[in-house]
């Protein structure tokens, strides 16, 4: 079913708005497959999902050697 939602989205999107819709399906598509996604999914859309700002994201990230651009 979420795969004829996929298609049907994409089909009908204007050129420019076709990576945002990739990139928003293949975000759920990898929450589907995390442990835990579903987890994430009912904190996200209840508001308690903990949060970070960017800065501590990006001292987290070049503190574990990944890059920061």
């Amino acid at each position: 079913m979420k795969r004829i939602e996929f298609y049907r989205e994409l089909l009908v999107a204007a050129p420019e708005e076709a990576e945002a819709i990739l990139k928003r399906w293949w975000c759920e598509a990898m929450l589907d497959t995390a442990p835990g996604g579903d987890r994430l999914t009912l904190a996200s859309l209840n508001g308690t999902l903990p949060t970070m700002d960017v800065i501590t994201a990006i001292e987290r990230r070049r503190s574990a050697g990944l890059p920061v651009e």
